[in-house]
């Protein structure tokens, strides 16, 4: 998979991740580095030194950024809640008086863009949930609840609405977030297949299928129809 291919998975419309990351651009680099070695090696196995060597830097001034690799586990929750943030300002402005079919693919679309920003990190999670701290585990979980009520109140808007038959809408929701997740952790054979904006659309569709049954054809119209109107 070529790097131009996984910056086009459903943009950060929010601005440049890297940029806007707390601690600046350098932190995020080691952030992202220490999440390839700690996948490959595992957090036991992997060093500052080597931290410090695949981020391109010295020891010394890795621990600039960071006190300890500790330290650099616990960047990896900001990188989380810091997402969410951005994910949940972008989701209250930009879904506001959409119509339900639309306001949810339009939120799979920027939940996907932020979890491609970081694909190492999210299977970093989703490998080491058991492994945090009780206070860090507790942050992750508090974190996933907020995306939950995001996609569930979109949903809700749905079926009070008539557009989604679906019973659990909590259920949905995980399903949702699991399914955009899906990239991190099973591009081994995605990447092979599909683009990034292939993944994408194919997910949306695949998604707001299961939610709508037969009015999957009425909800994908509905958004075709507000795309072509802007």
């Amino acid at each position: 998979m070529k790097k131009d291919e996984l910056s086009g998975l459903g943009s950060y419309q929010g601005g440049n991740f890297e940029r806007d990351y707390p601690g600046g651009e350098k932190k995020w680099e080691i952030v992202k580095a220490a999440a390839r070695l700690f996948i490959k090696k595992g957090t036991v196995n992997t060093g500052v030194r080597d931290i410090a060597e695949a981020s391109g830097i010295t020891v010394g001034t890795l621990y600039h950024y960071f006190k300890s690799k500790d330290d650099i586990i616990a960047a990896f929750m900001d990188y989380a809640v810091f997402g969410t943030g951005d994910f949940l300002k972008e989701a209250e402005s930009r879904l506001e008086g959409l119509e339900s079919g639309e306001a949810l693919r339009m939120a799979i679309k920027l939940y996907l863009g932020f979890t491609n920003e970081a694909q190492d990190i999210v299977l970093f999670w989703h490998q080491e949930t058991r492994n945090l701290i009780p206070e860090l585990r507790k942050r992750l979980i508090d974190n996933e609840l907020v995306l939950l009520n995001i996609f569930e109140k979109i949903i809700k808007g749905g079926r009070e609405k008539g557009v989604f038959e679906v019973q659990d809408l909590r259920l949905a929701a995980h399903n949702i977030i699991v399914m955009c997740d899906m990239w991190a952790f099973r591009r081994w054979d995605l990447g092979r297949r599909m683009t990034p904006q292939q993944y994408s659309e194919e997910q949306i569709d695949f998604i707001l299928h299961g939610l709508c049954y037969n009015g999957f054809s009425a909800a994908k119209q509905q958004a075709k129809e507000v795309q072509q109107a802007k």
